[in-house]
């Protein structure tokens, strides 16, 4: 309703009432799902949306048909529900309901709360499909949700009607998550879906836009009160924010923690969120006992037992409790076993192998190995972390086969067991090194050392420093100095870290490749970079961050997590990015071809986007000997069906890979494209 008196909304009774019904059904289904009641929830939005169907209505007066937004929360419920039984193809499901809903919402009159929905099935349908693995499309359809979100300022969140509290409070959450969403990007990606689509992100507009919805109370402030939360105690740390900023970001969520227990009592989803948050405030006792109480209550729901279990088992570590940390991880593996999912499962049960190493229960030890090891027979695409795990299984087993007998006989017993296994080693595999990998996973991939208390962070350095001295090759000192330093980096000693990832750096020229690909190096170069930068001294961070991108590598261990945190520090101090997309233009009734030199035994990866109509596409193989091979062929590519993306190799002869753009069958319009070639060391040239 306006503040105008002079312009006060007049509703007819019944479109009143029916929106009163239909919003109640909305806010009743979002609070059983909170509270782990996922099914009344489904059963709920089902209902409603047969009795929707049923009405005449009545647009001219303010009514809706709000199936579209029923199918919409009911896709939510159904990402949620399936991930948290664990049903297969739960998420070709949810983008199904996702699509359903945007026909839906259709078929409702044009206005501003559509508006809002369309352009959130698009932001959902994007997310979906990064976790499916299909991250140039997800990223794709995140921004073009821009479309419809990028008119709201001034349509929905200004927006005076009988709906209004609906319509923004969704604005403002569809707001705040697409902006956070693009100020985490990797700036190639903005740069090559912003080219196409025009949108623009901030991740300090962002943040307001969602403390707004969560303030407001609005329909939508518990998901921006989580959404919140999550950046404050997990996010981030992850991104390498200063504790001076973080500690304001964890006073936001224990406000927002507080009024969850108010309002959402026994919700899983923000009790799992308090744990979160009582580690980040270095209360891991805490953090483990608020897991325990939760533990209980989602016995029946093996996704979420799973990641209890999963957490539970990062935050004993960073207590030094082996055992229980085995033991969890262990836990983990068998609820996953249990509904029939291998993923992660060699991964965790060599987690918790080391656990037990470090614990001195080798029988236990043992047998997680033989769980880790068994995953070998498994005819699965692995992911990369799992097929680290499963690479480092064998090189366990084979210390232990040495250690035991004589190195002719452990050679016979081995030639058998491990032909299943990608044989390229890391410097971790190779010379095992179970203790310092435990320390490694500690520090680097859980970053544990940002829970501890000072007089344990303070032990967990002993211990580290004891197992680096212990190291006889450079690349094993270069994985203690990593560890060390960004240690001293999670307890912001900056003298402490620079010093440590100076001396990381500087084994550089003594590292093996496979020293290299563990990524350690890589990371001293970041822990360099972010001790500059804390120290005032932003052109020192980027001469670092240049270094890092010098390397070479990209295919190490911590790629992702290493380029998400330098893109974090380059904005921050300003740094050039490389340029790695690039734009082609193709005539009509013609055609351009990139060229990609490939030397012996490499791949490539390329994407590309088209600004608008549609393009025929080929990328075929020329080896320097032998006949053509056609790796991938698309006919009319429309620019609105997103990115086009394809892989080759690795080719065991040197060659070139053409990627040919036709535009032959256009008489009057030219074409215009951005496409990237990976990984960026590749030769590329472009022909008319």
């Amino acid at each position: 309703m306006s503040d105008d008196k002079d312009a006060v909304e007049i509703i007819d009774p019944e479109v009143q009432q029916r929106w009163n019904e239909d919003l109640h059904a909305i806010e009743e289904s979002i609070k059983l799902m909170l509270t782990n009641h996922l099914q009344e929830a489904e059963d709920l939005l089902a209902s409603s949306t047969e009795n929707v169907a049923q009405r005449d209505f009545r647009f001219d007066a303010g009514d809706h048909d709000m199936r579209g937004c029923f199918t919409f929360v009911s896709a939510l419920m159904s990402l949620i529900n399936g991930l948290a039984s664990l049903e297969n193809n739960q998420l070709d499901t949810v983008l199904q309901r996702v699509r359903l809903a945007d026909e839906e919402l259709q078929l409702d009159n044009d206005w501003a709360g559509r508006t809002v929905l369309r352009g959130l099935c698009n932001l959902v349908a994007g997310v979906v499909e990064i976790m499916q693995g299909m991250p140039s499309q997800g990223v794709w359809h995140v921004l073009r949700s821009w479309f419809w979100l990028r008119n709201l300022e001034c349509e929905a969140l200004k927006f005076e009607g009988h709906e209004r509290g609906c319509v923004r409070s969704t604005a403002l959450l569809a707001l705040g998550i697409f902006n956070l969403f693009v100020s985490m990007l990797p700036p190639t990606a903005v740069k090559a879906a912003g080219w196409a689509t025009g949108f623009s992100g901030g991740r300090d507009v962002a943040l307001s836009q969602l403390r707004e919805c969560w303030e407001e109370g609005g329909i939508q402030a518990p998901f921006a009160g989580m959404v919140l939360i999550g950046f404050g105690v997990d996010v981030s740390s992850f991104l390498g924010e200063l504790r001076a900023e973080r500690d304001q970001r964890h006073l936001m969520a224990r406000e927002i923690l507080d009024w969850a227990n108010r309002e959402y009592p026994e919700a899983f989803f923000f009790a799992g969120l308090e744990a979160g948050y009582l580690a980040a405030v270095r209360d891991l006792e805490g953090a483990v006992a608020k897991l325990d109480q939760i533990k209980a209550s989602v016995e029946n729901l093996p996704a979420f037992l799973f990641l209890v279990n999963v957490r539970r088992a990062t935050f004993l570590l960073a207590l030094f409790q082996w055992r229980e940390a085995g033991d969890a991880f262990s836990d983990a593996v068998k609820v996953y076993q249990g509904v029939g999912r291998r993923a992660l499962c060699p991964s965790l049960s060599l987690n918790s192998h080391l656990c037990y190493s470090r614990a001195g229960c080798e029988e236990r030890a043992a047998e997680m190995l033989e769980t880790c090891r068994s995953y070998n027979k498994e005819k699965k695409k692995w992911s990369p972390l799992d097929r680290a795990s499963l690479r480092q299984a064998e090189a366990a087993y084979r210390a232990q086969c040495q250690a035991a007998r004589a190195e002719d006989a452990e050679e016979g017993a081995m030639e058998g067991d491990a032909q299943d296994v990608n044989q390229e080693a890391s410097a971790m595999e190779s010379t095992w090194r179970p203790t310092m990998m435990l320390y490694l996973k500690i520090c680097l991939v859980y970053r544990g050392v940002n829970f501890m208390r000072p007089e344990a962070a303070k032990e967990f350095l002993r211990m580290v420093q004891e197992e680096t001295d212990l190291q006889k090759d450079a690349d094993g000192r270069c994985v203690g100095l990593c560890i060390q330093a960004e240690a001293m980096r999670q307890g912001e000693h900056w003298e402490e870290a620079l010093k440590l990832a100076d001396d990381g750096c500087a084994l550089q020229p003594e590292l093996s490749t496979a020293g290299i690909k563990t990524g350690c190096l890589h990371f001293c170069y970041l822990v360099l970079a972010y001790a500059h930068f804390a120290q005032g001294r932003p052109h020192a961070a980027q001469e670092a961050l240049a270094k890092l991108s010098s390397i070479g590598v990209s295919d190490h261990f911590f790629q992702k997590q290493v380029e998400f945190k330098a893109t974090h520090l380059r904005r921050l101090v300003g740094a050039e990015f490389e340029e790695c997309y690039r734009e082609i233009s193709v005539a009509a009734r013609s055609q351009t071809k990139l060229v990609v030199e490939l030397p012996k035994g490499t791949s490539a990866q390329w994407d590309f986007i088209l600004s608008s109509y549609s393009i025929d596409f080929a990328a075929i193989f020329i080896p320097e000997s032998g006949e053509e091979e056609e790796l991938l062929r698309v006919e009319q590519h429309e620019a609105e069906a997103g990115p086009c993306e394809g892989s080759a190799g690795p080719f065991a002869s040197a060659g070139r890979v053409e990627l040919v753009f036709s535009n032959s069958f256009s008489i009057l319009r030219g074409k215009s494209l951005q496409c990237r070639v990976q990984p960026n060391s590749l030769v590329v040239h472009e022909e008319k």
